[in-house]
């Protein structure tokens, strides 16, 4: 199965689109952010759209920590239960 695009939620500027992109494609987001930037005055500002766009088509990758809630949770389940 493929790997989604995704937005990032630690390489990010705005919304994490260009970090998602750069992370699934393999390069470094800069270029990509470059690209955006170069492109707005040639295209009547359609990257700008795009990335709206991208920004609701995109969902967000979640970096979840572990937390203690999340330890003593899974402590709790896989106790024993004596009663």
């Amino acid at each position: 199965m493929k790997e989604r695009i995704t937005r990032s939620s630690t390489n990010r500027m705005l919304a994490g689109v260009c970090g998602g992109l750069g992370a699934h494609f393999g390069i470094d987001p800069i270029w990509i952010r470059l690209a955006f930037i170069f492109l707005l005055p040639f295209t009547y500002f359609l990257p700008v759209l795009v990335y709206v766009i991208c920004v609701f088509w995109f969902p967000e990758k979640r970096n979840i920590q572990e937390t203690d809630f999340n330890k003593r949770s899974r402590r709790l389940k896989s106790a024993k239960k004596y009663y």
